[in-house]
């Protein structure tokens, strides 16, 4: 197929198109899931924040049509045309400003539309109705249904989804496995530094299931303390007794000569989603003379960020040097070696953090929130531990995060290339080959 060749109105590719009721859902803390907007990013749907409604509400909201497995999901505003692909056995109604599409399987492809609908062909013609000004974005209904989706045969759909699909689906698989990484160092500092699971086993006379040489780290009786029991030997203390408190800045952004360099500056849009823990790439970048005059820091990699004004709390470690914006701070642990102690004791204190940020406009957390937490001081020793043990389990989710970025952007450059027909099927199958997928 020709950059010339066959499109189709949207509409004539599906079986249903079904707007969003236009109400507010009903929310609950558990029951049936609704989809929003922050759940679609990328082409995928994310639930690792989900939101819930009951059973009532969600018969009420799926009058029209009950989403079901292989149909398509589309933004209609903030963002609009992002897009997903509802998988097996997932029940869920959408919410606000949210469109529902059923692919006609005798014109269409699922996948293949879901690739298409994200195409630079189809999205420059969603955001050419961007509003401006005051005008909000909004995807309605009838363009909607006239986007022109390039529509080469079903055989060329299933084969094009299958190139991106691989892709996406490695993608996918280090997602995964990233999860369970995170979650094993998580539930590591937890034993270690939350519930003190070595120091009770040695106070029990119980094996700990440690190493001599680390169980040996740990005391084996507990003393009292502000915090209450607390491992004999270690101490209580402020936060910032722990941490290096690093500001961050912002060029000014009317010379364009501080912008668009080389140096990733951070800001709370970055922050990855979900249980990530590295944040490897960011929206902006500065230049060398843009750090140079603003009083952000050029932030080691292995900085633990958080966010601390407006939407506070986010936590995440930066993945290669990288400057900051003011409304985030850097923590560097005073222990050496000690950093992703910093991040998972940073990440264990959120809540309280939240809870005594403070502001009459945005919520804020200050030099002195930080000052003002207590937390436990383990020996040097078992920081520099822990840091040891988690290393290899971050290293590689920072490897396979590497390894996202380039997968990404190979899926993002054979789109196109695809979609348009400017690249054979069997040389892009070539490509995967070489890649090892």
């Amino acid at each position: 197929m020709s950059s010339e060749g066959t499109t189709l109105p949207l509409e004539e590719l599906c079986e249903a198109v079904i707007d969003c009721p236009h109400s507010t859902p009903v929310w609950m803390d558990y029951g049936v899931v609704v989809l929003r907007s922050s759940n679609i990013r990328n082409g995928r749907l994310d639930l690792s924040n989900p939101s819930f409604t009951d059973e009532n509400h969600y018969d009420e909201r799926s009058k029209r049509a009950r989403i079901q497995a292989g149909d398509l999901v589309i933004t209609r505003e903030a963002p609009m045309g992002e897009v997903c692909l509802i998988p097996d056995n997932l029940r869920c109604c959408l919410g606000q400003r949210m469109v529902m599409l059923r692919p006609d399987s005798s014109k269409c492809h699922g996948k293949y539309l879901l690739y298409a609908l994200q195409s630079k062909r189809v999205q420059n013609q969603i955001k050419s109705h961007e509003g401006t000004g005051s005008t909000v974005s909004n995807l309605r209904i009838p363009v909607l249904k006239e986007l022109a989706i390039p529509s080469p045969s079903i055989e060329k759909q299933k084969a094009i989804a299958h190139i991106l699909g691989t892709l996406d689906d490695k993608i996918e698989l280090n997602r995964k496995t990233n999860e369970t990484l995170e979650a094993m160092a998580k539930a590591l500092f937890k034993s270690w530094f939350v519930d003190f699971d070595p120091v009770r086993a040695k106070a029990e006379g119980r094996p700990t299931g440690l190493p001599a040489e680390i169980s040996d780290l740990f005391p084996d009786s507990f003393e009292d303390s502000v915090l209450g029991e607390i491992p004999r030997g270690w101490q209580c203390c402020s936060f910032t007794k722990l941490v290096d408190v690093i500001s961050g800045g912002t060029p000014k952004t009317s010379i364009d000569e501080y912008w668009n360099g080389s140096i990733p500056w951070f800001s709370v849009v970055d922050a990855p989603p979900g249980s990530s823990c590295w944040v490897i790439q960011t929206e902006k970048r500065i230049t060398p003379e843009g750090l140079a005059n603003c009083s952000s820091k050029l932030l080691p990699t292995g900085t633990t960020i958080i966010s601390a004004r407006g939407t506070v709390g986010k936590v995440c470690l930066a993945g290669r040097d990288m400057a900051m914006n003011q409304s985030c701070y850097g923590l560097r642990s005073k222990a050496e070696n000690g950093e992703f102690f910093c991040f998972y004791l940073t990440k264990s204190l959120v809540e309280i953090l939240e809870a005594r940020a403070h502001g009459s406009v945005f919520s804020t957390i200050t030099r002195g929130t930080l000052d003002g937490v207590a937390t436990i001081s383990p020996s040097l020793e078992a920081i520099q531990s822990f840091n040891r043990s988690t290393g290899a389990l971050l290293g590689k989710i920072k490897a396979n995060l590497e390894e996202n970025r380039i997968l990404g952007n190979q899926r993002d450059a054979l789109l196109p290339k695809l979609i348009c027909g400017e690249l054979r099927i069997p040389d892009a199958e070539k490509i995967l080959e070489e890649a090892g997928l």
